[in-house]
């Protein structure tokens, strides 16, 4: 008797059922890398653009506010300091674009003290740089804002020279960013001397001359001179006169902020002497002085 062996086929694929379970696999493994990114909102520079454009607004055009859930108000620079208060930071007075100096400085306080984090709560973004710069100032070159003998606004991370950044520009204005300096002669024959520390660039460095002469003609002129400073009084580096030829200086507005920016490294002691005359010296490195306002631009980076 012969018997025959039926061969078994049970668990055996074919190869059209090996070639498609290969591709679905192949599809289902590349929806599953690619599904989590179409929920992620990308930080393009669009989204960037407007997260610089709206911190910049709110910084220049808005007061700011403070609140305790009770009380509130716009003078936030009174209240931050305090633990129970929730606070977001404007910069500008009564009029939009005009900043107030009291403010900013507490803004940089704010800054110095609370963190890093606390401004990028506040503002809702991540990386940011925020400065007040010159009109003339750019992005390969900064040239800040002083005041006192510091940065009036620099704060935030150092800003990448590569990748996707996003910078905004604002043109702004101080409500009281200079500094005034009798420089009338009250004695004959006796100089009013007046040593400065200042740092270039140098914005505003104006004399007001409104009489000269004060003490008669007999008595070696009116003059104004300019030292970098060794000390009190005569010591130093000339660095102008007025005039420069000697005689008398003439009643007028002398705007001599680029003559001595060039002449000066840094910061540096700045001593004005002025003999018979009677005025004001105007001084300021918050900005520059255009159409008889000190002028800088609010500077917002984020990345």
């Amino acid at each position: 008797m012969i018997v025959k062996m039926r061969k078994k086929s049970s668990g055996q694929l074919s190869l059209d059922v090996l070639v498609g379970l290969t591709i679905f696999m192949i599809t289902f493994i590349f929806i599953l890398q690619y599904l989590p990114s179409v929920f992620v909102v990308q930080r393009s520079d669009i989204s960037l653009s407007s997260e610089a454009y709206r911190v910049a607004a709110l910084l220049a055009e808005s007061p700011g506010y403070w609140t305790n859930g009770t009380h509130n108000g716009t003078d936030w620079e009174n209240h931050w300091k305090n633990s129970d208060v929730t606070v977001r930071a404007g910069l500008c007075g009564n009029n939009p674009g005009e900043l107030l100096i009291s403010k900013i400085l507490n803004f940089s306080e704010m800054y110095e003290q609370k963190g890093y984090d606390s401004i990028a709560e506040m503002f809702g973004i991540e990386n940011y740089n925020i400065s007040l710069q010159y009109p003339y100032s750019n992005s390969s070159n900064p040239v800040y804002s002083y005041y006192n003998g510091k940065p009036l606004l620099s704060i935030g991370k150092p800003v990448p020279r590569y990748g996707d950044v996003v910078r905004y520009e604002r043109i702004v204005y101080f409500d009281n960013a200079s500094f005034f300096y009798d420089i009338t002669t009250s004695k004959p024959g006796v100089n009013k001397t007046k040593i400065l520390n200042v740092t270039a660039p140098i914005g505003v460095f104006t004399f007001v001359v409104t009489k000269t002469g004060i003490w008669g003609n007999g008595t070696g002129g009116s003059w104004i001179i300019v030292k970098i400073s060794r000390g009190n009084g005569w010591g130093g580096q000339k660095i102008l006169r007025i005039p420069a030829n000697g005689g008398y200086l003439a009643p007028g507005v002398y705007n001599l902020a680029d003559q001595i920016s060039e002449k000066i490294p840094g910061v540096v002691n700045l001593t004005v002497i002025s003999h018979n005359l009677a005025g004001y010296l105007i001084y300021s490195s918050a900005g520059q002085y255009i159409a008889g306002r000190v002028v800088a631009k609010l500077v917002v980076c984020v990345w």
